[in-house]
């Protein structure tokens, strides 16, 4: 059994999610306002130098097999008024959870979605998709 979960993460010294939110209408979480009291890790009790938000892509606990070339697509659309709101660093991140072998796939198609954001993509492998 397989899990993934892409999302991109945005940041940027005046980068505001709320008013991201509000201009794009991208489903942003996490988010965190610059100057905000961190609550918790490694920031805790001090305030925040920068506002940062994550934007779920795929998730397939959510959404079993989807594709992701549609979400990847309102993120290319997007990332100019992103980053003309404060995002200055933005980051994709591919988390698989996996119990046996670790083998998934990307169709040619969602490759080409990726490559054309033109950011960088970590992935990470973890057993335990349970």
């Amino acid at each position: 059994m397989i899990r993934r979960f892409l999302y991109c993460l945005l940041q940027g010294e005046a980068f505001s999610p709320t008013l991201a939110v509000a201009r794009t209408g991208l489903p942003l979480v996490d988010g965190n306002e610059p100057g905000q009291v961190a609550p918790s890790g490694r920031y805790a009790g001090k305030a925040l130098s920068y506002g940062s938000a994550l934007l779920p892509l795929l998730d397939d606990d959510v959404a079993p097999g989807a594709s992701v070339r549609g979400p990847l697509r309102e993120l290319k659309a997007a990332l100019p008024t992103l980053r003309a709101l404060g995002a200055t660093e933005a980051t994709l991140s591919l988390l698989v959870a996996y119990e046996g072998p670790c083998h998934f796939a990307l169709s040619p198609e969602e490759l080409a979605e990726l490559a054309a954001l033109g950011l960088p993509l970590e992935v990470s492998c973890h057993p335990g998709a349970a």
